[in-house]
């Protein structure tokens, strides 16, 4: 037995009664419809942002306001769906890279990638800042994208190339750091910079008695430690020299 029922333009569907239970087949037009809606609203998310009116993004899609209702319930499920969507790609992109032969390059790809993505995408953005993973429909992604960067971050302690205490919770935090840091001076095209500061920071360090440090697979970096004066031993501030910042003035 079979009933094609009209109930609006959006959700039209097919109903077969099959050993006595009822199939239902949703059309594909309304599949369309609702990744067309989601395609709208991560392009107008991206430009403007979680505070973008439901009204923008159906006109972006080009329906009414009231169809994006009949396929999303909230726009908090709206934006939940496009954000989740970023997560998958971004996990999917973390995946890759654990064929990569080079686990230090794979593990600053992926967090490039992520840092990029923050760059390019203004919602993402603001949800990354945040505690995203409290959000309902993004925890499971989280912690699927924080497991697959601890496999990246133990290939490359495996490798020697990082700290042992590296996690991949704190590989995820870190595209956010990256990027942030950048914000904060005004200018976010400076995330590449800031982004190599965390990253040369996360290296395993081997001390020499000269006072020069060499960061495994990397150049040497001079250590400034104690300055030996007439009056004897002057601590001062340890630190590493870093590259310098292309934006930064001389």
């Amino acid at each position: 037995m079979f009933d094609h029922s009209t109930e609006d333009d959006s959700a039209v569907t097919f109903r077969a009664t099959v050993a006595g239970e009822e199939v239902v087949d949703v059309r594909a037009d309304a599949v369309r419809n609702r990744e067309s809606l989601v395609r709208a609203a991560g392009s107008v998310l991206a430009e403007s942002g979680l505070d973008v009116p439901v009204a923008a993004i159906a006109d972006r899609a080009g329906v009414a306001k009231g169809t994006v209702f009949r396929h999303f319930a909230s726009k908090d499920e709206l934006v939940v769906t496009v954000v989740a969507g970023l997560i998958d790609d971004l996990a999917v992109r973390a995946e890759a890279l654990l064929a990569e032969p080079d686990a230090l390059s794979a593990l600053r790809a992926f967090v490039a990638a992520g840092v990029e993505l923050q760059a390019r995408d203004l919602a993402f953005c603001q949800m990354a800042a945040t505690a995203e993973q409290q959000v309902p429909g993004l925890t499971d992604r989280r912690r699927r994208l924080e497991q697959i960067a601890d496999l990246l971050a133990r290939r490359a302690q495996d490798a020697g190339a990082v700290r042992a205490d590296l996690t991949g919770r704190d590989v995820v935090g870190l595209m956010t750091a990256a990027y942030q840091g950048a914000c904060a001076t005004g200018d976010p095209s400076r995330w590449p910079y800031f982004l190599s500061l965390l990253v040369d920071g996360l290296r395993r360090r081997v001390i020499s008695s000269s006072g020069w440090t060499r960061p495994r697979g990397g150049q040497r970096t001079l250590r400034v430690g104690h300055r030996t004066t007439a009056g004897g031993t002057t601590a001062r501030p340890t630190s590493d020299r870093t590259p310098s910042d292309p934006h930064q003035r001389s």
